[in-house]
């Protein structure tokens, strides 16, 4: 009972409530009130002034039964949302609610199919165990970071062979539509590494192959997301001037001395095994909170609502459709691209989708018994950590989530954050190593 609102609450199926909630007439007063107010302003009758219209006048242009359920759905979420203070439930997703009776001079009684949030029960973390990575920096980390160095610090060399995969080709390119140059599919001197895969999409195999003074010619729809010109076909002309292809520096000490102030190329190699040394470690903690969430979803026999399971696939089905448009792919070019099916695309995205809502109510369910508290001063770092990544201004970002709503998706994400790194201090991690620092209780 929540003051003059009545409520009886019933198990309807898994996860599931229905209530039956009976109003008085009296408690739809205010919303009548409103919407004679609104409709005295927009109706005009000679001779009243604006917003002086009187409820005979209105109630005989519009009907009274009109203005009734007018005011019924203003009114009804607030009395829905009542039903629940009452009950003490919390709704996952929207009701399904039927008006059962809706009579002047009776109370207003209404029923609400409601998907509520499910028990949760914690697994015992003192049984969970995972394996931590190895943070060790290897003969072969040393490898890539070198090649990596070498290809940055690469030069060009004109070569009078056939265009391969991998090679620069310096190129004049003009798009045409309808026998009009297009400027912005269009470009002189354009230095385009072949096998790259960002121009247009068949640009690639027409270079490979070529020599300098080619001119190639061929039609290719764009992708969707290239303003205008998405979806649509267009002529290209392509003048190949040069073929260049990379020559990488050796690995020696003068090498060293060009990157850095090292004297040596051992001198490098060491300085970039300590620099790794740290970034592998920060990716090995990332990696075991990975790894613990995971193992604490795996214990958890937890049946995750279906609710909320079709509104996290529907919003990664949503996701993966808007990348496919980017990268001007359908969905039957993926299928032949990737060897599957649509429907095992979507079961897929179906059993993501269920461990990743398994994983949150845990992680909600950890930071309610451990009273995890997110401050303002959270929410404050991390809104200027995202603002900083963005390049934009902390405070408009601030003002636009709080428009939005989003400002609570931000703290929720704190939170389970706080609640993973409970988690993570309570699983047993093998092989992490311990600081040499710490001391022992």
């Amino acid at each position: 009972m929540t003051g003059a609102l009545t409520t009886v609450a019933e198990e309807a199926g898994k996860d599931r409530v229905k209530l039956r909630v009976q109003v008085p007439e009296k408690a739809l007063d205010p919303a009548l009130t409103a919407v004679y107010r609104r409709w005295a302003r927009d109706i005009k009758v000679p001779g009243f002034r604006k917003g002086r219209v009187p409820r005979q006048l209105i109630d005989a242009r519009v009907g009274p039964e009109a203005v009734r359920e007018e005011a019924l759905r203003e009114a009804l979420p607030d009395f829905y949302r009542q039903a629940l203070e009452s009950e003490e439930l919390e709704a996952i997703a929207p009701p399904e609610v039927e008006v059962i009776e809706f009579e002047a001079g009776s109370p207003l009684v209404f029923e609400a199919l409601v998907d509520v949030r499910p028990d949760v029960v914690i697994p015992d973390f003192g049984l969970i165990e995972i394996e931590a990575p190895s943070a060790e920096v290897n003969d072969d980390d040393i490898s890539e970071q070198l090649e990596r160095m070498r290809d940055r610090y690469a030069e060009l060399d004109t070569v009078g062979r056939d265009a391969r995969s991998g090679d620069f080709a310096l190129i004049d390119i003009n798009g045409y539509l309808n026998g009009e140059l297009i400027e912005d599919a269009s470009a002189p001197d354009f230095l385009y590494e072949i096998g790259s895969r960002s121009g247009p999409s068949k640009l690639d195999g027409e270079l490979e192959g070529t020599r300098p003074g080619a001119i190639v010619k061929f039609n290719d729809i764009l992708p969707e997301g290239e303003g205008d010109l998405g979806g649509r076909e267009v002529s290209f002309t392509v003048l190949v001037k040069e073929i260049k292809t990379k020559r990488l520096p050796d690995l020696d000490d003068e090498f060293a001395k060009t990157v850095g102030e090292f004297d040596t190329l051992d001198d490098l190699k060491n300085d970039l095994r300590t620099r790794l040394a740290s970034v592998k470690e920060g990716i090995v903690e990332e990696q075991i909170r990975a790894l613990a969430l995971e193992a604490l979803v795996d214990a958890s026999d937890l049946d995750p609502p279906e609710k909320l399971v079709e509104s996290e696939m529907n919003h990664r089905m949503e996701h993966f459709q808007e990348d496919l448009k980017r990268a001007g792919m359908s969905m039957a070019e993926y299928e032949t691209a990737s060897d599957s099916t649509e429907l095992q695309v979507r079961s897929e995205m179906r059993s993501q989708a269920a461990r990743s809502v398994r994983a949150e109510l845990l992680l909600e369910e950890v930071a309610r018994q451990e009273k995890v508290d997110v401050t303002q001063e959270d929410v404050g770092r991390e809104v200027a950590v995202a603002a900083a990544r963005a390049q934009r201004d902390a405070a408009e970002l601030a003002r636009q989530l709080v428009d939005s709503g989003r400002l609570n998706t931000v703290a929720a994400d704190i939170m389970r954050r706080k609640a993973l790194d409970h988690v993570v201090a309570s699983v047993t991690v093998i092989g992490k190593a311990v600081d040499e620092g710490s001391d022992d209780e």
